[in-house]
């Protein structure tokens, strides 16, 4: 099995804007990437979208 570095993981954490997406493309399945993110301290596209909108004024409901 192929080793994913945390260059690669956090490349594609910033480019695609779901986990699941950023999982398929790595080869990995969803819980595996979320686990690479948390080792590597690397938001996720989901971490990213929920903070991005609770900043947003009347983000927050």
């Amino acid at each position: 099995m192929e080793r994913i570095g945390r260059e690669r993981v956090e490349r594609v954490a910033r480019i695609y804007a779901s986990n699941k997406d950023a999982s398929q493309v790595l080869g990995i399945t969803l819980g595996s990437f979320g686990r690479l993110c948390r080792k590597f301290g690397i938001e996720t596209p989901y971490a990213r979208r929920r903070r991005l909108h609770t900043a947003r004024p009347g983000g927050g409901h």
